[in-house]
């Protein structure tokens, strides 16, 4: 039963290996019968169906005779043509490089062999650099390099994108405007044909218009305002009129096609019409200047002004000191009341809108580092005897205080006096007790070091002093502080010292009074700055430091360190002032003579004293020009932050004896504090980006809400 069993099955395995032979035979047989055919004949009609590409490949390379390399990855795809005509080798090639790019593979030539690779890294290959007058097939890979000559190319580069599929690749080249390209012929040439549909010249024109009564400054702002109101009813290819204005000839620059600028210069024309008054009162708001300080400087512009137009023979003609112009300021609303003839108001508008202008602000970050250093040492021996004593100066304290503190101490030898108590002498003696150490204490109490002190009670002793002192300081600190351009800034951190400045007494020196001043001390810096062209800022600079040293009989010692000066820096640089201010090394040798000089022994009759001074004070500096409402911002936040940063440290560190006690802490920085964008800033974002920046700024602020 086994047997039978075994040998059906070998029977059904032969059949289907049989089956699969001649399936395979049959299309090897039909293969090579339709090579040859078309071998004989030098054109063939491909019709395949559901074959598989590595057949399809292998089928193209006999035909065409050319060598394929074939990536592993180019595999399990199935391919379909059909044709009804008969095709030459070209034509075979040119649908091989079409059935392949529809399967998302591509063929890169390299030298005589072509490489069968996915189309995704095709364009990292070695494809054909496009040359002009070469022949390339529909779908055969080329890149190309396309020059634009009268659109900017970052224009192009939006609206070509999406006629490039997503493996080709497109760049753009500012510097020499040109456009590089990674597709296949076909797209390419189409792409060529749209770029050279665009890029024509512009039949703008610029012309200079001159004003005769109007001010071009006035007569630009009002076709700016106009021609953004309508703006929304404008095309979206259609170029905006551009316009400036030159205030020192009083003219236009119009920048417009032929169109637009005809309409424009009819609205200049009515606009540059002349005032049907000899007078006119115009009320100006200043937006940044201040109308009390500007009143007065355009006064006498305006004096100028009519001085030169020969008016001066009229008012000189007329009663008292009448003028043709009025100018007052109004301090409530920071504008100005000018009355004046049409050709003076006219100048008086163009000084005005020069000088009322958004001014540049510095901010100024200083660090002020002022290190000092004070080394002392002493070392001295002196004797006193009955028959002598050894004094030195330079030693504190001198063996003669010690000697007069010790005697008085003592106290002198008492009063004798002699009574008769009943009849019979008494003598007594009253001794003085002395000071109880009073004046031994006063010797002693300026001290500092060691003191020893040697004594035999009866003939001699000997003091021995020794002292070696170290101080070192170190005053840091790190102020900023933000002005407008040319405007003095002063910040000053310290403490008000009173000092004596005189003293009376009255009449029997009854009613004894004192005067005493205010003085400050600490750190104070003062800056005025002023902004150069570019990012140049010249700095006036006045920077001190001053500090209590100590005090002497009759008032206070104090320190100070003074910088005045004027640098020239670039925004954002940092500049060092200052350095070493004071070396000071003094030494003090007093000795006996000849005894002092015995070696090693010489030391027991010699007092020295050495003291060392040292003062380094540097100061650093480093402004910022502060353009516009982000750099305040930027700046303003990252001070805030790093306050914070020093509360949380706090926090973390906790209270002392208040363990359960948190302090208070910054909440987070707010960007709604920043200014928004303006309306053209707005504007600019919408038409590059398409994207509301408030609405942005808005979904930055409730996904940084989230994280938080």
């Amino acid at each position: 039963m086994t047997n039978i069993r075994s040998l059906n099955n070998y029977k059904k395995g032969w059949n289907l290996v049989s089956r699969q032979f001649v399936q395979k035979l049959s299309f090897a047989l039909l293969l090579s019968i339709f090579i040859s055919s078309t071998a004989i004949a030098d054109k063939a009609t491909i019709n395949q169906k559901d074959t598989d590409i590595g057949v399809f490949i292998e089928m193209v390379s006999r035909l065409t005779g050319k060598t394929f390399i074939v990536d592993p990855r180019v595999r399990n795809k199935k391919i379909t043509v059909i044709s009804q005509h008969e095709m030459d080798e070209k034509e075979i090639f040119a649908l091989f490089l079409s059935v392949l790019k529809v399967h998302q593979f591509a063929a890169v030539k390299t030298g005589n062999v072509y490489k069968i690779e996915q189309l995704q890294t095709a364009k990292q290959d070695s494809v054909s650099v496009y040359t002009k007058g070469q022949k390339y097939d529909g779908d055969q890979l080329v890149t190309r390099v396309i020059k634009v000559d009268n659109v900017d190319v970052a224009m192009l580069v939006p609206l070509l994108r999406t006629l490039i599929p997503q493996q080709g690749h497109m760049a753009q080249y500012k510097p020499t405007n040109v456009i590089v390209i990674h597709d296949t012929s076909a797209n390419l040439e189409r792409i060529v044909k749209i770029i050279r549909k665009i890029d024509k010249e512009s039949n703008e024109e610029i012309q200079v218009i001159e004003l005769e009564h109007a001010s071009a400054t006035e007569v630009v702002r009002i076709l700016q305002s106009l021609e953004k109101q309508n703006s929304g009813a404008k095309k979206a290819n259609a170029r905006k009129p551009k316009f400036v204005a030159d205030e020192r000839t009083n003219s236009i620059l119009l920048s417009a096609d032929k169109k637009a600028s005809i309409r424009l210069r009819a609205l200049i024309a009515q606009l540059d019409s002349p005032q049907k008054n000899s007078g006119n009162t115009k009320v100006r708001h200043l937006r940044y200047a201040k109308a009390e300080d500007l009143a007065t400087l355009i006064e006498g512009v305006a004096d100028t002004l009519e001085t030169e137009d020969g008016k001066k023979k009229v008012k000189s003609s007329r009663r008292g000191n009448n003028k043709e112009y009025s100018i007052k300021a109004h301090a409530e609303t920071n504008s100005l009341v000018i009355t004046a003839p049409p050709d003076i108001m006219k100048s008086i508008d163009s000084v005005i809108n020069q000088l009322d202008i958004r001014r540049q602000q510095v901010h100024v970050e200083a660090i002020i580092v002022e290190i000092s250093e004070s080394l002392n040492k002493e070392l001295g021996v002196q004797w006193l005897s009955k028959g002598g004593l050894i004094n030195f100066s330079n030693s504190n304290p001198s063996a003669t205080s010690i000697l007069g503190g010790i005697i008085t101490n003592r106290g002198q030898e008492g009063i004798t006096t002699t009574t008769i108590v009943d009849g019979n002498p008494v003598t007594q003696t009253t001794p003085n007790q002395g000071d109880n150490g009073a004046g031994l204490g006063q010797a002693i109490a300026g001290m500092t070091g060691a003191l020893l002190g040697f004594s035999n009670d009866k003939s001699w002793a000997a003091l021995l002093k020794m002292l070696a002192s170290d101080t070192e300081s170190n005053v840091l600190s790190t102020p900023s502080l933000t002005t407008l351009d040319n405007e003095e800034a002063v910040i000053s951190i310290g403490q008000e010292i009173p000092v004596i400045t005189g003293s009376q007494l009255g009449t029997g020196n009854a009613n004894p009074y004192q005067s005493v001043d205010r003085l400050d001390v600490g750190i104070k810096l003062k800056i005025k700055p002023q902004i150069n062209e570019g990012n140049a800022i010249v700095l006036e600079i006045e920077q001190e430091v001053s500090g209590i040293a100590g005090s002497t009989s009759v008032d206070i010692i104090t320190n100070k360190r003074q910088i005045n000066t004027t640098v020239l820096v670039d925004s954002g640089q940092t500049i060092v002032l200052g350095g070493l201010i004071d070396n000071d090394v003094q030494e003090s040798i007093q000795k006996v003579p000849l005894l002092g000089d015995i070696p090693w022994l010489g030391n027991l009759f010699k007092s020295s004293s050495t003291t060392k001074r040292k003062t380094n004070l540097m100061v650093f500096i480093r402004p910022v020009i502060i353009t516009g409402a982000e750099d305040a911002n930027d700046i303003s936040s990252r001070k805030y932050e790093y306050m914070r940063a020093l509360q949380l440290d706090r926090k973390m560190r906790g209270i002392t004896l208040m363990p359960f006690t948190d302090p208070e802490i910054l909440p987070h920085w707010n960007e709604s504090l920043a200014l928004p964008p303006s309306y053209d800033q707005a504007k600019e974002a919408i038409e590059l980006e398409g994207v509301n920046p408030l609405e942005k700024s808005a979904e930055a602020k409730e996904s940084s809400s989230q994280q938080e």
